[in-house]
């Protein structure tokens, strides 16, 4: 699959992709609002090696006055589409990402 000149990665990860990180955060609650990227109503996603991975984040899932009842600590990843997120990284700019 891979010519002999390649080196082909040994661990590899399953990457969904999310909205780029708007210029600043919201100014009521200081987090950053990303969301799923869809296309043809299909979540896009790569496998990608997992040397590629710079950082992982905390998703905290974005609902209204009420949490959905569907919504358990095992399906909320799946169901939610609209995420927040705090970046607390001192001296790092993940917005330029």
């Amino acid at each position: 699959m891979f010519p002999t000149t390649i080196q082909p990665p040994k661990h590899l990860a399953y990457v969904e992709w999310f909205t780029r990180f708007p210029p600043t955060p919201d100014s009521n609650h200081g987090m950053f609002k990303v969301s799923r990227i869809v296309q043809s109503g299909e979540r896009v996603a790569s496998i990608i090696p997992v040397a590629n991975i710079h950082r992982s984040v905390h998703l905290i899932p974005k609902f209204g006055p009420a949490t959905p009842r569907q919504w358990t600590s095992s399906e909320v990843l799946k169901q939610c589409n609209t995420f927040l997120l705090i970046l607390i990284l001192i001296g790092i700019n993940l917005c330029d990402n």
